[in-house]
């Protein structure tokens, strides 16, 4: 029977799948000399109390303060029924941090403040724009990684079958990110072409009115361009996709990691849902994850999908400095 063959360039989809941020002491000498006029005058000074040392700042807690100033200023001016100058001073808390010398997320306890910060703004927002001016949400569709995910937790990948090694192998795509074909990659391949062959197959033809874009992109940034078929396990390319975690679009953002990387989300528009400022943005942090790791493209793709603290922790923990050495570690 005639078997159907995913794209070989979409099977670089599937790592994301697999992994399922003293005092000064002084010695008095006796007198032994006539005290003189200067003597006396360096007595005095000597016998005046030092000045106290200036209060040491931390910059860091200034700049959290200061964007906590500012989203105090917000909820006041949202208590006032003064929605554009709530979402000014909302705006500011956030660029404060953003424009600083250490970015949104760079340093533990910005990235901490970052976070919070962007969820409680989130939250204003969706209510005000619910009890305003008859807004109804969007309705948003599951993202198929949570389905996927779930899939791969509850049900073993089948055994790679002669007909996918042979296929795998007699593979005569030059890919951007080599692949190596041991058990798991071949279970996955073999995954795709059986059980998910309709999902995978609806994705790449929703995704070929994308894909020219992204690769467009990808060029420009100097990326590979096989990365261009991530979103096809993320979002089956649906900029309306919505997961679980709350992540959404094509590129399936959270909206710290969103912000951190040019898009817009406030009370009229999330730019996690535009196919083409989504895409600039994933390439921004998909840029920011490869030197993250040294080259390294199956970490900073693990770390797309689970976050690249997640990774370095399983790294660190197991030892180890490569993506398929440190898989049991991740998933």
């Amino acid at each position: 029977m005639f078997r159907r063959s995913v794209p070989r360039r979409a099977w670089l989809a599937l790592i994301p799948l697999v992994v399922g941020c003293g005092a000064h002491h002084r010695q008095n000498a006796a007198a032994t000399t006539p005290t003189t006029s200067v003597d006396r005058a360096e007595a005095t000074h000597a016998s005046q109390p030092a000045p106290a040392p200036l209060p040491v700042t931390d910059p860091v807690l200034d700049l959290i303060a200061a964007s906590e100033h500012h989203f105090e200023a917000g909820q006041s001016e949202l208590g006032l029924g003064h929605f554009e100058a709530a979402k000014r001073e909302f705006d500011t808390a956030v660029s404060i941090l953003m424009e600083s010398s250490y970015g949104g997320r760079t340093e533990p306890r910005i990235r901490e403040h970052f976070d919070r910060l962007v969820d409680r703004i989130s939250a204003y927002e969706v209510r005000a724009l619910a009890e305003g001016d008859g807004f109804t949400e969007k309705q948003y569709e599951p993202a198929s990684i949570d389905e996927l995910l779930a899939m791969s937790a509850t049900l073993a990948p089948p055994a790679p079958t002669a007909e996918t090694k042979d296929t795998a192998q007699g593979d005569s795509v030059e890919h951007d990110v080599p692949i190596p074909l041991n058990q798991r990659v071949l279970a996955f391949i073999e995954l795709f072409q059986g059980r998910l062959h309709d999902f995978i197959e609806e994705g790449m033809k929703r995704g070929s009115q994308y894909l020219p874009m992204i690769q467009n992109v990808f060029r420009a940034e100097g990326l590979p361009l096989d990365l261009a078929y991530i979103p096809l396990v993320e979002s089956a390319f649906k900029p309306n996709a919505l997961s679980r975690a709350q992540a959404k679009g094509v590129w399936q953002f959270m909206r710290g990691t969103a912000t951190e990387n040019g898009l817009r989300q406030d009370w009229y528009i999330d730019e996690r849902s535009d196919p083409l400022k989504a895409t600039v943005a994933a390439a921004k942090y998909l840029g920011m994850l490869v030197r993250m790791f040294d080259g390294d493209w199956h970490l900073a793709l693990a770390s797309y999908n689970g976050g690249p603290g997640r990774v370095q922790r399983a790294m660190k923990q197991g030892g180890l400095g490569d993506f398929w050495e440190s898989i049991r570690s991740l998933i």
